[in-house]
């Protein structure tokens, strides 16, 4: 098996068990004995649980980020593919946790500053104010932190996750709507 596979094996392994029984609970033994590997072949992987999770929010952190990139690319005005950006990155969350009785716990963790998810918030921050700027808001920065902060709380606060994507849809159509319009 190559290097990849048994690394993506092992990744996948840990996924299934952080999902069901929550990132303190999991050890790296759990995780060996769930990728059906051995310890020292964990190891020569991830020398501990934090790069085993740092992998995975790093693998969740790639698919977010095309998530968002497809939306801002595709069809439909501004407000549209915005909307439909925010709601891509949500939905990626989502169908990671999907489920799981520790995905509040998990979220938390992911939200710890960690690089690659510092790097990716910056990156698609980016990409918003860019597709602002250029749909003629006068403050595009400005309105995409309001805009990303405001979809966060959107997320966190529903009550049911199929709220989020109309939810944020109507913040983008308040906020981005009357600040590019005619």
């Amino acid at each position: 098996m190559a290097d990849i596979d048994k690394r993506e094996q092992i990744l996948s392994a840990a996924r299934r068990l952080i999902l069901r029984q929550g990132l303190r609970a999991t050890s790296m033994e759990a995780i060996a004995a769930e990728a059906r590997v051995a310890k020292p072949t964990l190891y020569k992987y991830f020398p501990d649980k934090n790069a085993v999770f740092e992998a995975i929010v790093a693998g969740l952190m790639a698919a977010l980020h095309q998530g968002v990139v497809a939306a801002l690319r595709g069809e439909g005005d501004v407000v549209e593919r915005v909307s439909a950006a925010l709601a891509a990155k949500y939905g990626a969350i989502d169908s990671l946790l999907e489920g799981s009785p520790h995905a509040a716990e998990l979220y938390d963790e992911h939200e710890k500053v960690r690089p690659e998810v510092r790097a990716s918030e910056e990156a698609i921050e980016k990409l918003v104010a860019d597709e602002l700027g250029k749909a003629g808001a006068k403050q595009p920065e400005l309105m995409t932190r309001l805009l990303l902060d405001a979809a966060w709380g959107i997320k966190r606060k529903a009550r049911d996750p199929a709220g989020v994507g109309p939810g944020i849809r109507l913040l983008v159509e308040r906020l981005v709507g009357s600040e590019v319009a005619g």
